[in-house]
């Protein structure tokens, strides 16, 4: 079994304020609705997560870079290891900050904005598009269970970078699509995904948790 690394690191900066996702997302417009991902990459034993969901977000719909494979995914991990606030690059992980910032740089995206609060995020990723998120990584999240969710039971192991890329209101769940390989997880919607309720979203989040959206998608 490979051992997963986790590889995401906190980091908050306070200009991202001024870019609320409330500003172009009525956060009271929640739908439902999943946007397709036509590859699950895998980051193996490597601690590029970042790297590996800015990589998702971009092969994801609405924009479908088709042509993305785990290189990008670790390269654009080690650009953003050099633009992220710590010093070096003799560390494992980095913020999902520096990983927007390289997307941007790719020409991937244009403008992306931040969630600060679960009706922000739910309503961005059901009409704007899938979201990457920075979370604590309990050990109840490292296995799916028998009907695919992943809960935070347990301890927190570390910090880790995924993309959401669906909502469904009668449900009251979020699709995770993780970069751990067809292996992992698996529900309806393809390998490598899991659903999550909304509650334990809704606490990660609060938990020093990132909720980043792409509203400009090249």
């Amino acid at each position: 079994m490979t051992e997963r690394v986790l590889d995401r690191l906190p980091y908050f900066d306070e200009r991202s304020r001024a870019y609320n996702i409330r500003a172009v997302v009525d956060p009271t417009a929640v739908r439902s609705y999943t946007w397709a991902c036509a590859a699950t990459l895998d980051q193996h034993s490597e601690g590029a997560c970042v790297g590996f969901g800015w990589t998702h977000e971009a092969i994801a719909r609405p924009r479908e870079w088709r042509n993305l494979g785990a290189g990008d995914a670790r390269s654009h991990y080690r650009e953003a290891q050099k633009i992220d606030p710590w010093p070096g690059e003799d560390y494992e992980g980095t913020a999902v900050l520096a990983g927007a910032k390289v997307a941007q740089q790719r020409g991937y995206i244009g403008e992306y904005r931040w969630a600060f609060g679960t009706d922000d995020a739910l309503a961005a990723i059901s009409r704007k598009g899938p979201a990457v998120i920075g979370v604590n990584w309990y050990t109840g999240m490292f296995d799916t269970d028998d009907t695919g969710f992943i809960r935070p039971t347990g301890r927190v192991a570390g910090g880790h970078c995924i993309l959401v890329r669906g909502v469904n209101v009668a449900a009251q769940t979020v699709l995770l699509h993780n970069s751990w390989g067809s292996d992992w997880g698996g529900t309806r919607w393809g390998p490598g995904t899991a659903l999550m309720t909304w509650d334990d979203f809704d606490r990660l989040l609060r938990e020093d948790g990132e909720c980043c959206i792409p509203t400009d998608r090249r």
